[in-house]
């Protein structure tokens, strides 16, 4: 709600003439409101009498309670009519029943209408229903047609036999063959005005030769089809096309640049500013001082005129400078000139005398840049080899006279003279470079395309052009095959749904080799799409259009392709897929003779066999690459437990499994980060111990429920958190250490306190692994100030180094965290069990901190929080997520808390939270009363502030929608705090 006032607030700020125009005749609108169904698609259509340049036409609707519904910027066609987008009449805000207003606002003018909105909801018709619609359109529209004209058309079309597509197109082509004004007489009547306005746009643009006739008969074949689409009932879809149309034709002849407006006072002040400070400039101190009074008097808009001619000077100095910087003899001339024109500048003492010499800055300005067109050109011919030798050899002679002619140049007018040849080299390069490329680009993808040959012989014609005139016919032959390309592959977003499709049946054929060139063609298809919304250079266009074209061209035979996998293949790969899962099962029943006695393995071993048995599942669902992938997962797993059975095979009391080497491993790492502590432990870190309990302690139970993802961020925080606290300090020393990565070496400054500054000191360094180790040993000395620096190769293995240094009899640590590599691969089942494990610790930490009393635990909850728990140990994701559903809904039926003297109920549905309940008063009178939302997260997420009435009862409805969760709604009166909680689906 108060999203829209501000944006209505802004409007009428932007807009304040509005609210007291007088004129709204000059803004006429279709009358085609009345009463509308709820989700029925609405279209604003009119004129406006007097065009306004530079104004926009705003509209806004605004519903039954005031809120904004709609609002749209439009630009009025030249003859003046406008069109608004489609405008569906539902939601929250849109969809309201009753009376909506509809305001218009353009220049000093402005006009309102009504329609209203009834609770009746609109059925759009169904595809079949437009099908049938769509048969008898095109039929009366041939029988109109034949009376019209006399024909006899009626078995040209055979209706009966044609989907919508084709009998939209049959209907355009009708249209476009038989058109007569008399035939708009035909169309329903709300239309008819927006289709007549358009189709007489497009005629007096086609008489005043604006538009070419092919864009004008394609603009009005989309008119055309608004017509057929809205004729049968599917009005969104006519209105969105007749909408595109209205700015294909504003975009045919679209309105000038406005000339640049002049500079306001701040802008002149700031550039004044900035001309003041610049430094190593053509001006000198005597017209810095002129720019100085010309700002403290406050008088630079009389000045605007040579502040901006000023600031072009000294930009065009500034690149004079930099050019002269390049020892290219092609810009002798330019840099002898601009060094014997600089001193002059250097000494004019006001700005009228230093803008004297403007133009010869701006011709020599304008001779460099005309120059560094031809760098291009230079890095090519120099650049000579095997890749460009035959193109060179095409431009050499004609590059070698014109650099002969541009170094023999006795001024600058020599050099502007020369522009045309000069621009005529860059064409010839530029267009040679395009066709090279295109040539290369598609000899390397292997397109095979009449084009290149007709690439290959433009570019011998290029070497023998004799004008420019010639080398633009050539471009323009060169641009019109690429757009003949691109007209006849299929549109980015056909070509990215065909890929993605055709992935995932290579991903589920496990067919490696097209799933390599699928996976390339949609790395040039994001390409591709990248570059529409940016400003690439015409060398990019043209190499992703060829590439492109090879995506086109290669669509079908990966199809083909994975079209061809028969029956029979299929049953191949699944018969090697079932194989490799029978002899892993052979595999586990063998080890059971020798391993059944030894811990935990005849758990192990059932837990695999279900996922030998859910192999085969995936391989019957014809899931093959998924089945693929498992039974590799399998086997990786099969050898590492083998293998930790073979080496200790007692080394665990539950027995050994995939997760539980895991478990194994990261409950090591932690003992080694607990023997760091309790070795190197100090006074200094008593103060973050508990901290650092409760962190190993959260470490410990994310091992436990499998939640290893963020078991190793946990692992990197706690060793992170022990490297910056378990240090222990002296008064007497500083020092740090870095890391430089270049030498691999780690480096250690400081400074000691020294009683005595005339002789150096002796330091002891000792540097401890994470079991109190000696992993190295320094001895040095300090300066005579007591500053030291010294260095020692870094260490490899991760873990933690403390670095003991001593100095007398003082010591001080510094720890250094070489940070541990995690190389666990995670699958998207994995990363599933992750989320679920978040849930449940988020719920579990909720559950603390909103049930009450900490040491009461509803039995219910108590028991479900265990079944996860064994849930996610299991990896049993649907067990866990049926349990977690239960939690929450126990949550909500337990945990709320109650009091005689005060009560709270909240419901939510419908992006609606009801807030409800009652206060127990001595006094009748009103109270501020105050109820707190809270995520499962903990987080705040709404403050609700509402009043009782006397009796103590109050009532409250939120309009806002929540995202999934468990929330609870807490109020405090007085002393007592009571809660309701509720969920989100």
């Amino acid at each position: 709600m108060q999203k829209f006032v501000v944006w209505g607030l802004a409007i009428l700020l932007l807009m304040p003439v509005y609210a007291s125009a007088q004129t709204p005749d000059r803004i006429t609108l279709l009358d085609n409101f009345g009463e509308y169904d709820y989700g029925e698609p609405l279209f604003i259509y009119g004129n406006v009498a007097n065009l306004l340049p530079d104004s926009f036409l705003i509209m806004q609707i605004v519903n039954p309670e005031g809120d904004l519904c709609q609002i749209q910027q439009l630009i009025p066609m030249s003859n003046g009519v406008f069109l608004s987008d489609s405008i569906p009449l539902e939601g929250r805000i849109c969809g309201l029943p009753g009376e909506y207003e509809v305001k218009l606002f353009y220049g000093d003018y402005s006009t309102n209408a009504f329609f209203s909105v009834s609770s009746t909801e609109f059925n759009e018709p169904t595809n079949e229903e437009k099908t049938i619609e769509a048969r008898i359109l095109v039929t009366d529209f041939l029988l109109l047609i034949d009376d019209t004209f006399g024909l006899d058309s009626s078995n040209q079309i055979d209706v009966s036999q044609n989907n919508i597509d084709e009998l939209e197109k049959n209907y355009v082509d009708l249209w476009s063959e038989f058109y007569s004004e008399s035939f708009l007489f035909e169309i329903t009547p709300i239309i008819r005005p927006v289709i007549s306005s358009s189709l007489d746009s497009i005629e007096s643009l086609l008489e005043n030769n604006e538009i070419s006739f092919e864009i004008a008969k394609s603009i009005e074949s989309s008119i055309f089809s608004a017509i057929f689409y809205y004729e049968i009932g599917d009005k969104k879809r006519a209105i969105d096309i007749l909408s595109d149309a209205f700015v294909d034709i504003q975009n045919v002849n679209p309105e000038k640049t406005p000339a640049k407006r002049a500079p306001s006072f701040d802008e002149l002040e700031e550039s004044l500013l900035n001309l003041m400070k610049k430094s190593d400039t053509v001006m000198n101190r005597t017209v810095k001082e002129q720019i100085g009074f010309i700002f403290a008097r406050g008088t630079a808009p009389v000045y605007s005129g040579y502040i901006s001619d000023l600031i072009d000077l000294l930009s065009k100095a500034r690149f004079l400078d930099i050019v002269s910087r390049n020892e290219s003899t092609l810009y002798g001339v330019v840099n002898s000139d601009w060094e014997s024109l600089k001193p002059s500048l250097q000494s004019k003492d006001t700005i009228e005398e230093l803008l004297e010499s403007k133009d010869r800055v701006s011709s020599l300005y304008d001779a460099a840049i005309l120059l560094r067109e031809l760098d291009n050109v230079e890095r090519f011919i120099s650049s000579d080899n095997e890749d460009n030798s035959d193109l060179a050899n095409l431009i050499a002679p004609d590059w070698n006279n014109l650099s002969s002619d541009l170094e023999l140049a006795s001024s600058v007018s020599d050099i502007l003279e020369s522009e045309t040849e000069i621009r005529q080299m860059k064409q010839i390069v530029d267009i040679s470079s395009r066709l090279s490329n295109a040539v290369e680009i598609s000899k390397t993808s292997g397109l095979s395309s009449p084009f290149v040959d007709d690439w290959e012989s433009l570019l011998s014609r290029v070497g023998n052009a004799d004008s420019p005139d010639e080398i633009l016919g050539i471009v323009s032959e060169f641009d019109a095959s690429m757009n003949e390309l691109r007209e006849k592959r299929n549109p980015l977003s056909i070509m990215k749904f065909e890929y993605q499709s055709m992935k995932e049946k290579a991903e589920l054929q496990a067919d490696y080799r097209n799933l390599f060139l699928i996976n390339n063609a949609l790395k040039i298809l994001n390409t591709a799409e990248k570059m529409n919304s940016g400003n690439p250079s015409v060398m990019r266009i043209d190499r992703i259009e060829v590439l492109l074209t090879w995506v086109n061209s290669q669509a079908p035979k990966i199809k083909s392709d994975l079209d061809s996998y028969d029956q029979d293949a299929l049953k191949v790969r699944a018969s090697d897929i079932l194989q490799r899962a029978k002899s892993l099962e052979n595999l586990v029943d063998l080890s059971l003779r020798k391993n059944k006695f030894l811990p935990g393995y005849v758990d192990f071993t059932e837990s695999f066999n279900e996922e030998i048995d859910q192999v085969r599942d995936l391989v019957i669902a014809n899931d093959l690459d998924a089945a693929d992938r498992l039974v590799r997962e399998l086997f990786d797993e099969w050898k590492k437990v083998s293998k930790a059975y073979e080496d200790d095979p007692y080394g665990s009391d539950v027995g050994y499994s995939g997760d539980e080497l895991i478990r194994i491993d990261y409950r090591e790492k932690l003992e080694n980060l607990s023997n760091v502590v309790n070795t190197f432990y100090n006074s200094g870190f008593a103060a973050y111990a508990e901290e650092y309990n409760q962190m190993t302690s959260d470490a410990y139970e994310l091992i436990e429920i499998g939640n290893f993802v963020d078991a190793e961020s946990k692992i990197l925080e706690i060793a992170e958190f022990l490297s910056e606290y378990l240090v222990m300090t002296h008064p007497s020393i500083i020092y740090d250490i870095n890391y430089d990565p270049e030498k691999d070496i780690w480096i250690i400054h400081g400074s000691v306190e020294k009683s005595i500054f005339d002789r150096r000191e002796n330091l002891y360094v000792t540097i401890y692994n994470m079991d109190g180790t000696s992993h190295s040993s320094l001895e040095f000395t300090d300066t005579k100030h007591g500053d030291f620096y010294t260095q020692w190769i870094a260490p490899t293995e991760p873990g933690l180094y403390v670095v003991e240094l001593q100095f007398k009899n003082t010591k001080a640590t510094q720890i250094v965290n070489v940070s541990e590599q995690f190389e666990n691969v995670y699958t998207p089942s994995d990363l599933n069990m992750v989320d679920l494990a978040r849930d449940f610790e988020e719920l579990q930490t909720f559950i603390e901190k909103f049930s009450g009393e900490p040491s009461v635990s509803h039995p219910k909850i108590s028991s479900l929080i265990n079944e996860i728990k064994l849930g996610l140990a299991n990896r049993d994701a649907e067990q866990v997520d049926d349990k977690l559903n239960d939690l929450k809904y126990a949550i909500e039926r337990y945990l709320p808390i109650r009091s005689r003297s005060a009560v709270v109920e909240v419901n939510y549905e419908n992006d609606e939270l009801i807030v409800a309940g009652a206060v127990q008063k001595t006094l009748a009178f009103r109270e501020d009363l105050f109820v707190d939302v809270y995520d499962q997260r903990g987080n705040l997420v709404e403050e609700i502030a509402l009043k009782d009435n006397s009796s103590g009862l109050f009532n409250e409805v939120l309009s806002k929608p929540f995202e999934s969760g468990t929330y609870v709604a807490q109020l405090q009166y007085h002393d007592v705090v009571v809660t309701d909680f509720f969920n989100v689906r």
